[in-house]
């Protein structure tokens, strides 16, 4: 077996501190008073019912499995992305100690602002940043694609040792349909590894207008490489989840076209127009990715981080009030879909925009997916910030306003960070904002049952 297989950072089913479980009783206890103190002051009855709970068992400890289950700690990650060397390597052509030196900064900087995960990028396109049978070696690692690793380093393999042994989650990170950063044949006859899936099946791939070229989501084949991909990380390696990017079908470009005509024709469902059939192909490709993760190993996380604007209001389709980019039309992304069929543990849309950002407010999206993932308590609502973004900001505590006021929201369970460097090189006091954010330890509760239904009552006034 390649890399390392030991424990893994449990996010769940982990015992609360002792100093949480009396708040959490307290709280518990607060609520049906005043759920008593509204009944009684309205001079009437209130009857609702608990369904799928066992409001008589509180406090999750392994002899009381009670209503408030599964415990975790908030997530507090950080991106850490390989592509174009943007957090890691410095350059392409280290040496296996070189490589080493510069993961453990990147884990002990994470380490002191709080964090408690890195999603790695180990796929930028159709390459690898661990030893792959199904992809060659990345060019932003070794200095031409599909070399050996460095000294024999995988840098996945040794990231999740000294993460692990700081109690930090790895999450690998996948760019699933990027396929090359160019679409020149003479590019792709030199720069392509002989192993490539891209070099091997060039009609897998469509090239596009922004100069690059992608996997067709809507071959059967294509999805099934991905999802064989997603496992050989979760057989080799002990990651604590899978996540997918925003980069779907490509993001548009004007007077383009992707042409995959051929593939619509061929498994397109009958009165299926293109832009359905290419949401269903990415559907089917969460969904399979998912199933293909669980069947391996089902406490491996899998979760999606999308463009931040599902889709624009337009008075009946349920979107937020935005007028930015719709990612359900533009690149046939639904997460929506996702929810309802059980295809995500987590989703952690990209909202990279502030508090006055008029065509995307970050509070509003904020909101509403708060609100789209409310119906779904098996998917865990993270936020995914643009930390990168301080300068242009001129400020820092932007980030600390926006984690605080994400924690309002009753789904939200953690934050992203996008911009490893703005942390590292702790742009306008970025590091101190973050360590008063994350301050508190602050745990999160899913409410389960045992499957009863219990009816509480308080009586009328007199």
């Amino acid at each position: 077996m390649n890399g390392i297989r030991r424990r893994k950072i449990k996010r769940k089913n982990q015992q609360l501190p002792a100093v949480i479980l009396p708040t959490i009783i307290a709280l518990t206890l607060v609520c049906a008073l005043l759920i008593g103190l509204f009944a009684l002051l309205s001079g009437g009855r209130s009857d609702f019912e608990l369904q799928k709970a066992n409001p008589l068992a509180l406090v999750p400890t392994d002899a009381n499995q009670g209503l408030l289950s599964d415990p975790a700690p908030e997530e507090r990650g950080v991106w850490i992305a390989t592509v174009s060397n943007i957090n890691f390597p410095s350059k392409r052509g280290l040496s296996a100690n070189e490589l080493k030196a510069e993961l453990d900064d990147i884990v002990n900087t994470v380490a002191s602002v709080g964090g408690n995960a890195v999603y790695f990028q180990v796929r930028p396109s159709s390459d690898a940043f661990y030893k792959s049978d199904i992809f060659p070696t990345s060019v932003w690692l070794v200095e031409k694609q599909g070399e050996p690793l460095p000294g024999g380093l995988d840098p996945l393999a040794y990231l999740i040792e000294i993460a692990h042994a700081k109690n930090i989650a790895v999450h690998a990170w996948i760019n699933p349909l990027r396929a090359a950063g160019s679409t020149d044949s003479e590019y792709l006859k030199n720069n392509l590894a002989a192993s490539n899936p891209a070099k091997l099946h060039p009609e897998y791939t469509v090239a596009y207008a922004d100069n690059r070229l992608y996997y067709n989501c809507g071959l059967p084949e294509v999805r099934q490489l991905v999802a064989d991909g997603a496992l050989e990380i979760v057989k080799n390696y002990d990651v604590d989840g899978i996540v997918f990017d925003d980069y779907f079908y490509p993001y548009p470009v004007t007077g383009g076209v992707f042409d995959d005509a051929a593939a619509y024709e061929q498994y397109k469902t009958e009165g299926q127009s293109l832009d359905d059939f290419r949401r269903a192909s990415v559907n089917a490709l969460i969904k399979l990715c998912h199933d293909t993760i669980k069947a391996e190993d089902p406490d491996c996380r899998f979760g999606v981080s999308p463009f931040g604007i599902w889709q624009n209001d337009d008075g009946s389709n349920g979107g937020s009030a935005t007028t930015g980019l719709s990612s359900y039309s533009a690149i046939y992304c639904d997460p929506l879909a996702w929810f309802a069929e059980g295809s995500v543990d987590y989703i952690a849309p990209q909202l990279y925009w502030s508090f006055s950002t008029t065509a995307a407010r970050y509070d509003v999206l904020v909101k509403w997916w708060s609100e789209a993932v409310a119906p779904y308590p098996n998917v865990d609502l993270y936020i995914s910030h643009g930390v990168y973004r301080c300068e242009e900001w001129g400020n820092s505590t932007e980030i600390r306003s926006q984690i605080e006021f994400a924690r309002n929201e009753k789904t939200f369970k953690g934050s992203m960070l996008y911009g490893y460097a703005a942390i590292k090189n702790n742009d306008y006091g970025l590091k101190e904002n973050l360590i008063a954010a994350f301050s508190d330890e602050i745990y999160h509760a899913t409410v389960v049952g045992e499957g009863d239904s219990v009816k509480i009552t308080v009586p009328n006034a007199k």
